[in-house]
């Protein structure tokens, strides 16, 4: 059983259908995450890049074809059972498998207001971006690192002026990011700006922040689009296993986790490098290690 349809839990079903293995794959959207990366421009083979849409369900062609199944459900629980690991998906069917690959990743932080999920305060710029087109629209990214910096970078195809702000007295991107974000006049990098509150009733219409520079300010804004940081999806699993203080899942050199059996692959374990390649790499390796383990 693979939990997580993303890079890692992809790859894992390719590898373990490759190596012999019957392999179920449980998740509803074909590549996880990588959705939301406009263009994935570093990993090897793509010259020009590829959109995270195109690589995902290229990936999970590929496995389809080799003979995983996919009964494109998320699963409500993941236990142990009698030796086994036992799944019960949204639709209410039972499966069971004696090894298991947990591979379901992160989701992003929101922030810790009571009226964080108001309309206007997105995760996604290539889903929702494209809503304020043709609206001369000031929209704020909120966050630092490369995914920040990616919805900044399409956001300034549609948006009139983008915000990007950070409480961090630097970005944490990788250059190529903010060589980017240079070129771009409309992008304004508030550095050392920390974020108060939201305001608006239903709808978002300012930013309440403090900055050591000025103070606080308010920030008119007709959307924001957060890039906070992540959180490991591990509340489907129904039994203790080992994980760091910040809820990663710990793994051995053979990616098993400390359930005997249970393999972790990809942005949900305790990694130092949270990406796609990455990502991949582990679902190869946790699939070996899977097979070999059952060979034992």
């Amino acid at each position: 059983m693979v939990l997580g349809t993303g890079p890692a839990g992809l790859t894992a079903a390719l590898y373990a259908q490759r190596l012999g293995l019957s392999t179920i794959v449980f998740g509803d959207t074909p590549g996880g995450n990588v959705y939301m990366i406009a263009n994935l421009m570093n990993y090897p083979g793509f010259i020009d890049g590829i959109t995270g849409t195109q690589f995902g369900l290229s990936a999970f062609k590929q496995a389809q074809n080799e003979g995983a199944i996919f009964p494109m459900t998320r699963l409500d629980l993941f236990g142990r059972k009698e030796g086994m690991f036992s799944g019960v998906d949204t639709d209410g069917k039972t499966y069971t498998a004696p090894a298991a690959i947990v591979a379901t990743g992160r989701a992003p932080k929101s922030l810790p207001v009571s009226n964080a999920r108001m309309k206007g305060i997105h995760f996604c710029s290539i889903c929702d971006g494209p809503l304020y087109r043709g609206q001369n629209a000031t929209l704020a990214v909120i966050g630092g690192d490369n995914a920040a910096g990616q919805h900044a970078l399409s956001l300034s195809r549609i948006a009139a002026r983008v915000m990007l702000i950070s409480r961090s007295d630097r970005l944490g991107m990788d250059a190529a990011h903010k060589t980017l974000i240079d070129r771009h006049e409309n992008i304004e990098v508030k550095l050392r700006t920390n974020v108060l509150a939201l305001k608006g009733q239903d709808v978002i219409e300012a930013l309440t922040v403090e900055s050591e520079t000025v103070g606080i300010t308010e920030i008119p804004v007709d959307g924001v689009f957060l890039a906070m940081g992540w959180q490991p999806n591990t509340k489907v699993l129904d039994f203790h296993v080992e994980k760091t203080p910040e809820g990663y899942l710990v793994t051995d050199n053979r990616l098993m986790t400390s359930i005997v059996g249970l393999f972790a692959a990809g942005d949900v374990r305790d990694t130092d490098m949270w990406q796609v390649l990455a990502a991949c790499a582990d679902g190869a390796r946790a699939a070996k290690y899977a097979a070999e383990f059952l060979e034992r």
